[in-house]
This record gives structure tokens, C-alpha cells and sequence, in this order.
């Protein structure tokens, strides 16, 4: 097997040199297979980010993904998290809980194989039994690349191959909102929560259930009220799920709020999925809480999640000492 690992990996180092194909240097990547001169030429992308997508149109031939995300400059090694879209998202918010589950499953048309130093390495393929859609890998002395194999086409029909990726340090040695761990966040971690993460709300856990997917426990909360959500695009009217009469907060730049116009009672519940790792073994809980999460990966990851009594008395902490990062709310 390592053989023929390795024979596939130079055959495609040998490809990739004698074809020139549409270089990406950018957060995401778009792009068609129909475009490649040959079934069996090598696409190089360059990706500069910490997040971002690829999205890869009647795939033909391969990619090859060369990661390279701004780094503090002790900390060269990283992280990469690559999450394969086998069917569309469900709405982030929303009303009606048929929204638990979207369309089937389609087959992912590429294999994922990491580059080695003298082999590829399988990372992913749509027939390897593992159900799950996120694959994780680290960087070796700075470097990380990820070749994207096309399957053979089945049929004239429209195939897309598309995934998330995010990149992050190995080494922590300062507080990152997109990390979500299991431990209670101190109060500096909360107020930089509060005022970083793509979804605050208070609300009630109402279940949970595993992912297995994701390795994740996707927990549902019902909104008591939304202070912040920022859609797929970072505008909160681009939120699935809320409406031009929905009551919402969005932070400006200058950390001032902004009311919608509309001050509607709901007469719907809004909902939510948020997810947290496996290994905290989050379940639902009894009372409000102050929700702080972030999009990881297309889902939100709840980031902060202290119970509303404890966090209205930071609030007021702050408010007394006039430190705060930005306006907090509750």
C-alpha cells in the first residue's frame, strides 16, 4: 500500500510540474474543473487564511491545496481542520424544528490525501466506513499541503466538491475566541466573547444530541432574546431564519448598538444549533444562560456559556469601573 501511495504521489508531482493551473491566493477558492486541459492535471491553490472554503465544480483531475495562514512569528507550526459538505447546512436560527434535518446525504466526488515527506497519506474517501466529516491534521516544520483526487465521473450530472478548512496554532499562549473548550471561561474570556463572537443570546438548552459527523454534541436552545447574530456573509439580515420584523442587535465598529426599527413581540420561539466538542460531554441544563458562540466551519461552536445571574453581575462589575471592551448587554 505505502508503494503505491508513493507512486501516486510523484506521478502527481510530475503532472503538477508539467502543467501551469489557476492559482488561488486568497481565503477561498472557486473554480471548474471543465476548465483543466487534461483529466490528469494538478490545479496548485494557495490558501493565506485561518478560515475560508473551496469550492471545486465537475472536479477533474486534482488539487493541490498548499496552506499557509498568518501566524505569530513563534508560533510556525499549525493545525488544519478540513470539514467535506456532503449536504446543506440547516439554517443557523430558526422557528420550526423540522429544521433538524435537511436533505440527504450526497456522495462526496474527491479523496483527500495528505502530503508526506516522501508519500500521500489517505485523509479522506467517500467509501472508507468513517462517518465522519471532519478530518484534522498538522502542519510538519511549517508546512502543509492537501491533495483534492477527483473521482472518476458516474454521468453527465452536476458534481461539486466542496469543504471548509480552518488553520490554527498548535501553541496557545494567549486567550483565541475561536477556541472552545471545555473548561468555565474566566471574566476576561467572557467580556472578549461578548464582544467577538458571531452569536450572543440568552436562551435554554432544550436537548442535545451526539454528531457523530462532526464529533461534536449539537445542543438546541431556545432564544429568549438574540442580542447578536451575524449571518454566513457577516451581515445579520443575511441570517437564515430571521425576518425584517425580527428584533435583533448588531454591534457597529464603534461598538454603539443598533435597535431594529420593528420592536414586534415574536410570536415564535426563534431557535438555535450550537455545537460543542465531543469530549466536553455538554448535555442540557436547567436555566438561562448567556450564549456566546462563533462559526467554526460553516456550524456555530459555543465558545462562552456562563449562567445569566453570573454574567448580569459582571455586567455590572464592568459597567461600575467603566472598563469594558465594548458596550455589553444582557
Amino acid at each position: 500500500m505505502c508503494v503505491k501511495l508513493e507512486a501516486v504521489f510523484w506521478t502527481l508531482m510530475v503532472m503538477w510540474a508539467a502543467e501551469t493551473g489557476v492559482m488561488g491566493d486568497q481565503c477561498d477558492w472557486n473554480g471548474s474543473g471543465l476548465s483543466s486541459n487534461t483529466e490528469r492535471g494538478v490545479t496548485p491553490v494557495y490558501l493565506r487564511c485561518r478560515e475560508g472554503s473551496v469550492s471545486w465544480l465537475y472536479p477533474r483531475g486534482a488539487l493541490r491545496l498548499l496552506f499557509r495562514p498568518p501566524l505569530p512569528a513563534d508560533e510556525r507550526d499549525f493545525k488544519v481542520c478540513v470539514r467535506v459538505i456532503r449536504r446543506p447546512d440547516p439554517p443557523d436560527l430558526f422557528h420550526s424544528m423540522r429544521f433538524n434535518d435537511t436533505a440527504p446525504r450526497e456522495r462526496f466526488p474527491a479523496r483527500l490525501f495528505l502530503e508526506g515527506p516522501r508519500a500521500l497519506a489517505p485523509l479522506y474517501a467517500p467509501d472508507d466506513g468513517d462517518p465522519r466529516e471532519l478530518r484534522c491534521f498538522r502542519s510538519r516544520n511549517g508546512h502543509a499541503a492537501l491533495y483534492v483526487e477527483a473521482e472518476p465521473d458516474d454521468g453527465p450530472r452536476r458534481r461539486v466538491a466542496t469543504f471548509r478548512y480552518e488553520a490554527r496554532p498548535i501553541i496557545k499562549k494567549h486567550y483565541d475566541p475561536t477556541t472552545a473548550d471545555c473548561r468555565p471561561c474566566s471574566d476576561e474570556e467572557l467580556e472578549l466573547a461578548f464582544c467577538t463572537s458571531d452569536l450572543v443570546s440568552r436562551g435554554v438548552i432544550i436537548s442535545s444530541e451526539p454528531r457523530d459527523d462532526l464529533d461534536s454534541t449539537q445542543l438546541t436552545l431556545r432564544l429568549t432574546k438574540l442580542i447578536r447574530a451575524t449571518g454566513h456573509d457577516g451581515d445579520p439580515k443575511g441570517t437564515p431564519g430571521l425576518k425584517a420584523d425580527d428584533d435583533y442587535y448588531r454591534y457597529e465598529v464603534d461598538n454603539s448598538v443598533e435597535r431594529s426599527a420593528h420592536r414586534k413581540r415574536r410570536k415564535r420561539s426563534l431557535h438555535a444549533h450550537v455545537h460543542v466538542a465531543a469530549a466536553c460531554g455538554a448535555a442540557a441544563g436547567a436555566g438561562e444562560f448567556l450564549l456566546m458562540a462563533r462559526r467554526r466551519l460553516g456550524r456555530y461552536s459555543l465558545v462562552c456559556a456562563p449562567r445569566l445571574h453570573q454574567w448580569r453581575a459582571l455586567v455590572d462589575r464592568r459597567r461600575a469601573d467603566g472598563m469594558a471592551h465594548c458596550l455589553l448587554q444582557h
